[in-house]
């Protein structure tokens, strides 16, 4: 039986050509009535999900999304639907990864106060520096990124803990695995709390003030994960309060972060663009992911980052990049 797949975005010419070589009739589609008047007689679909295309799309079996997180993407019917969803989750953990330590060691040898100085032309030594051996990093949330945060953690001589709803394991690179209800626990201990989970109904302001209370005076802050997970007023009370000791932002609550807004100029404050899974490499991955996903579809195998509808995010994330 010949695979019919609607692209609400279209690859590039080599991939989609993997895909035709793979027998699937494309049907490109890049308005809405166009996915309209085609999606119901595909198989699966490339792109974003609507109540309107859910109805349309009787013989749909599969859904490849366009991104790997999900905000906004679930509505109520998809959520209950049978329909397989995917997300590109993977594709970017080892790039982010590197990015949650680019932060670490900036934190950890002064890197921060040095760069503004340099901008004044200031010379100056003394900045606090950490030394990263022997310190606790904690890391909340261990899909793809999480894990290959925390892997990175014992290459500093970092003792590394975890928070996950769901453990596959106890891998030997984290010293031990806490449920989401023990986060306090977690935050206790941590000198680096990265935080790597996606943006959920649980998950949604979860870093408040009662969190941030928790803290160590001198832990640092990183979130790689959702802006919408860190509650932006009680993390600019907390630094200036001295109630934590620095934060490395890469998402926030509302982006871009407003102008005149206090983190800009907090000396203890690393601010990025929302630009830690950005590399060369993952336009390539993205494609590759995406043509692998076809093919196995159209093997009847498995399909990776298979989304938990209910949930709206991959139980079992899977990376093919290390």
């Amino acid at each position: 039986m010949k695979v019919r797949m609607v692209f609400q975005r279209m690859l590039d010419d080599e991939h989609m050509k993997q895909i035709r070589d793979l027998g699937v009739e494309i049907v490109v589609a890049k308005s809405e009535i166009e996915v309209l008047r085609v999606i119901g007689n595909a198989d699966a679909y490339f792109g974003r999900m609507t109540p309107k295309f859910l109805v349309a799309g009787k013989k749909l079996q599969w859904v490849q999304a366009t991104s790997a997180g999900l905000d906004g993407y679930y509505f109520p019917e998809l959520r209950k639907s049978k329909l397989t969803v995917t997300n590109l989750r993977g594709i970017y953990s080892d790039v982010i990864a590197d990015h949650v330590f680019s932060l670490v060691t900036a934190f950890a040898r002064g890197l921060h106060y040095y760069l503004r100085n340099q901008s004044k032309g200031k010379w100056e030594k003394g900045m606090p520096v950490i030394h990263l051996a022997g310190t606790t990093l904690g890391v909340v949330g261990l899909g793809g990124i999480g894990l290959a945060v925390a892997e990175r953690g014992p290459a500093f001589g970092m003792r590394v803990l975890g928070i996950d709803p769901a453990p596959k394991g106890n891998p030997d690179f984290i010293d031990r695995i806490y449920s989401p209800d023990k986060l306090k626990e977690l935050l206790r201990e941590s000198d680096f709390v990265v935080i790597c989970t996606p943006h959920t109904v649980e998950t949604q302001g979860l870093f408040d003030a009662d969190m941030f209370g928790a803290m160590k005076n001198t832990a640092i802050l990183i979130n790689v994960g959702r802006g919408e997970v860190v509650n932006l007023q009680s993390l600019t009370k907390a630094l200036q309060s001295g109630q934590i000791g620095g934060a490395g932002l890469d998402v926030y609550e509302e982006e871009p972060l407003s102008k005149g807004h206090p983190l800009w100029s907090m000396d203890n404050v690393i601010l990025t663009p929302h630009v830690a899974g950005i590399s060369p490499q993952i336009d390539k991955r993205r494609k590759a992911l995406i043509v692998e996903n076809v093919r196995r579809f159209c093997a009847e195998e498995p399909l990776l980052n298979v989304v938990d509808n209910e949930k709206g995010y991959v139980v079992e994330p899977k990376s093919l990049w290390k």
